[in-house]
C-alpha cells in the first residue's frame, strides 16, 4: 500500500499500514544489498583472472577457468557470495600467491597476487554500491 501525505489513516489502521510500508521498504532494499555483493564478487573473479598471464599456472588458462563464485542466501536476511578456485586447481592458488621454488630447488619464482588485488577490488566495489544504497 502506497501512503502518500494527502492520504488519510485511522488510527485502528495505523500500524498494518506502517508494518505494510516498511516490508515494502526491506524488500526493496535487501535486493539492492544482494545485487551489490554480486557486483563486488564478480569485480573479484575479473581482476583476479586479470593478473594472470598464461604463464601463470597452466599454460592452458585451466586455472582461471576454475575460478568460481558460490551465491548463498544462508538465512532470511544473510547473502554471501564467496569467490574460490574449484578442485583440483585449488591447491595451486598458494603457490601463485605466494611464490614457491622451482622443481629443480635452485630458484624461487615470482608471486602473483591476484587474490589481494581481486580482493581490494572487491571491497572498493561493494563500499561504492553500498553508499548508493543509502543515498
Amino acid at each position: 500500500m502506497n501512503v502518500g501525505a494527502t492520504k488519510k489513516i485511522r488510527p485502528d489502521q495505523l500500524t498494518g499500514t506502517l508494518a505494510e510500508s516498511l516490508l515494502e521498504w526491506e524488500r526493496e532494499n535487501e535486493e539492492r544489498f544482494f545485487r551489490a555483493i554480486d557486483d563486488a564478487a564478480d569485480a573479484c573473479n575479473e581482476t583476479a583472472g586479470q593478473y594472470l598471464t598464461p604463464g601463470h599456472g597452466y599454460k592452458t588458462g585451466e586455472y582461471k577457468r576454475h575460478f568460481a563464485i558460490e551465491r548463498q542466501l544462508t538465512g532470511r536476511h544473510s547473502y554471501s557470495a564467496t569467490w574460490h578456485v574449484e578442485a583440483p586447481h585449488y591447491r595451486l592458488t598458494h603457490l601463485l600467491e605466494n611464490g614457491h621454488l622451482t622443481r629443480d630447488g635452485t630458484k624461487r619464482t615470482k608471486a602473483v597476487k591476484h587474490i589481494k588485488y581481486g580482493r581490494q577490488i572487491a571491497e572498493q566495489v561493494l563500499d561504492e554500491k553500498m553508499k548508493g544504497l543509502w543515498e
